[in-house]
């Protein structure tokens, strides 16, 4: 497999965020950066770029300099990946897939439901083109055991679908009027953050998560969305009863405001025949209860647990998490570009996914705002 060119929008100073995509993408030297767009600020932008071993030339000012320049040149770039605020990603991606260059994107899809329409219709339309979206918990060995575990139907039936993703985002700092604009930066700017920052940011991992494990679709919510306070307005906790297509029943919490909370992504699912519990703290392990049997904990790559083994790097027993998961992605996203037409399973999540995403947080937000259920 050759290294693909890699271009990048965004990701650039004291963005941790953009040096996780970095390492992903060299993970499994499936990839070489060699363009990219870094910072508003051109001198900011250059300097970081040749820091990370780009050559000059190639730091443009602007992702659409970065697109027709490297578009022109034979050795230009052959993916984009994109890693700036949910408002800008739909335009972004827009431009490149035009120009026949493959896109990896941040999550959420987009920034509003009309952006994801938008971009959806877009990529369908360009059969040349592989769009991945980094949903990187969806990568963990042992979510998508768990995803095999329901397709092979070990829970039997899906009935509820239980998922929380907790933060606080103050750091334990008092957030006032006055200080919330340097704490929550851009996230305050419905423009940049996107319909929902709460949803946008973390409650799409979360309800991604559910569609991707059970293959389940939500069909109807009632959501009650939480904003920071009368005068710092943008949401930062939603809880969400969910109604999936065949019936069963979800709970959703998302909250950026949970004091002392540490990254706290958890999702139970429970089906006919037993359940499975899956904490993202603790990733190699998924607890795995049958209705008539003893509990177990399955270790990623570990007897029963071989499924896993294909999306792992290192043996069982020895930790492997977050920068593993990412890099699966990129693996994999590489994988399909290069072998064209091949009728191999990809597991990395595609732009219907975020579809999907995009409705589940546009109907959240239409539901709390008339406090009633909605279909999405």
């Amino acid at each position: 497999m050759k290294k693909l060119r890699l271009g990048i929008v965004g990701g650039g100073p004291g963005s941790w965020i953009g040096h996780v995509h970095r390492i992903a993408s060299r993970f499994d030297d499936k990839y070489e950066i060699v363009a990219g767009v870094f910072s508003r600020n051109f001198k900011v932008n250059q300097s970081f770029g040749v820091s990370i071993g780009i050559n000059k030339n190639r730091c443009y000012k602007d992702f659409k300099q970065l697109c027709d320049k490297e578009k022109k040149r034979k050795d230009g770039i052959e993916v984009i990946a994109i890693m700036t605020p949910p408002g800008s990603h739909q335009v972004i991606a827009e431009l490149f897939i035009k120009n026949n260059i493959h896109v990896i994107s941040d999550k959420p899809f987009a920034g509003t439901l009309p952006q994801a329409k938008k971009l959806y219709k877009t990529i369908i339309q360009n059969k040349k083109i592989v769009y991945g979206l980094t949903h990187n918990y969806s990568a963990y060995p042992m979510v998508r055991h768990a995803k095999k575990l329901i397709e092979d139907k070990k829970l039997g039936n899906v009935e509820y679908i239980n998922v929380e993703y907790v933060q606080d985002w103050s750091n334990g700092v008092k957030v006032t009027a006055k200080n919330a604009k340097k704490v929550f930066r851009w996230k305050l700017d419905k423009k940049i953050a996107g319909v929902s920052t709460v949803l946008n940011e973390i409650g799409s991992h979360a309800y991604h998560l559910c569609n991707y494990i059970t293959g389940l679709e939500g069909k109807s919510l009632f959501a009650d969305i939480k904003k920071y306070s009368k005068k710092i307005k943008f949401d930062t906790n939603a809880q969400v009863f969910i109604n999936y297509e065949n019936g069963a029943k979800g709970l959703f919490w998302a909250s950026t405001t949970a004091k002392g909370g540490i990254y706290g992504l958890r999702i139970r699912v429970f089906g006919s025949k037993g359940s499975l519990e899956w904490v993202q703290n603790d990733p190699n392990y998924l607890k795995y209860s049958s209705e008539t049997g003893a509990t177990k904990i399955l270790e990623r790559g570990f007897n029963e647990s071989n499924f896993s083994k294909s999306f792992s790097r290192i043996k069982y027993g020895h930790p492997e998490g977050y920068l593993s998961a990412f890099s699966n992605l990129y693996k994999e996203i590489a994988l399909k570009i290069n072998l064209k037409k091949s009728k191999k399973r990809f597991y990395f999540p595609t732009a219907y996914e975020g579809l999907l995403t995009a409705k589940f947080i546009d109907g959240c937000v239409k539901s709390s705002s008339k406090k009633k259920w909605v279909q999405f």
